[in-house]
């Protein structure tokens, strides 16, 4: 049976061991976006469903290096976690750990440490969390405050610019960075390296970096940064995605034509159906049967404007003008 957590008051039923683990077994633990879950004083409200399946958490004192170091308090996981949403942790005063409270950032990492930025700050109830909006993934969370650890990325940003896609990222603190590899997906499952871009190596102030990628896949393209420190070790970024058309070059030929107008175009094998167009878009001719002719007989039809459109098996639509004289 599948084990559902649905904890609302998150305060009362978080512990304090410093030594505590949480394991979960084979059937794990499951909850729906929107739930408030407490795991010994680790925090998640998911944007989608989420759980944590053969895993176990294990609460350390032990912080992460940095000056200063991370607070007192850090949670690793056996395995890699990918989470969505509110993450956040409850933490001890006497945790802190030479830190200001207020300027703490939720921090994590998967091989090498990241420092989120916008996180909320409670120091009453010392509590910290931030909103992730694109999955991460991480094996371990604390709060560090901004610039302690080795990267601190600032910002992530993919857009459109024509047919391609433009990369901009910037960092506000490195120690130790070695490059960065731009990666790509069209599934977000399997990655490919578009280029190695090297980092500042040990900087304190802002550094901008920028790729574009100049042939995106038609669909959607997904994009992360790896982020590689000098001594291998490496923490992955938010994930960015971007949605491009198919591009197809279709020509009509004769154009103006007399009696039979043919069609070229890149990729055949993509059209579902080819459909003749009157001015006023209503339907004069219609192929749907494989195989789909390349040519169509207009010769039965008035001297005036029409369109050839093509539909194509992934649901777009192409169309092209022809004049019958």
């Amino acid at each position: 049976m599948k084990h559902y957590l649905l904890f609302c008051l998150l305060a009362p039923l978080c512990s304090f061991n410093a030594t505590a683990q949480f394991t979960s077994g084979t059937e794990g633990f499951y909850t729906s976006p929107g739930t408030d879950v407490c795991i010994d004083g680790l925090t998640f409200r998911p944007t989608a469903a989420f759980g944590i399946v053969n895993n176990t958490l294990t609460i350390s004192p032990t912080a992460l290096p940095g000056s200063p170091p991370s607070i007192a308090r850090v949670y690793t996981f056996d395995s890699p976690v990918t989470f969505t949403g509110r993450l956040g942790l409850f933490y001890l005063a006497s945790e802190l750990n030479r830190n200001t409270e207020t300027m703490l950032q939720v921090a994590y990492q998967n091989a090498a440490p990241v420092t989120t930025i916008g996180s909320v700050v409670n120091n009453t109830s010392h509590y910290i969390y931030n909103d992730l909006l694109a999955p991460i993934t991480f094996r371990t969370v604390t709060a560090a405050q901004h610039g302690a650890l080795p990267v601190t990325l600032l910002e992530f940003k993919a857009k459109k610019e024509g047919s391609a896609a433009s990369l901009n990222w910037s960092t506000t603190y490195e120690s130790n960075s070695d490059y960065f590899n731009v990666e790509h997906s069209s599934n977000a499952k399997d990655w490919n390296t578009l280029s190695k871009i090297t980092a500042a190596n040990q900087s304190n102030g802002l550094k901008n970096y920028g790729f574009s990628h100049g042939s995106p896949a038609a669909g959607t393209n997904y994009y992360r940064l790896k982020m590689v420190d000098k001594d291998q070790s490496y923490a992955y970024s938010t994930i960015r995605e971007l949605h491009f058309e198919q591009s197809y070059q279709i020509a009509l030929y004769p154009n103006p034509a007399v009696d039979k107008v043919r069609i070229s175009m890149d990729h055949w094998d993509k059209i579902a159906t080819v459909k003749l167009l009157g001015a006023q878009g209503n339907t004069l001719l219609e192929f749907d049967k494989k195989p789909l002719s390349k040519e169509i007989n207009i010769r039965n039809f008035p001297a005036g404007l029409y369109v050839v459109q093509l539909l194509l098996k992934d649901g777009s639509t192409a169309a092209v003008k022809v004049i019958k004289q």
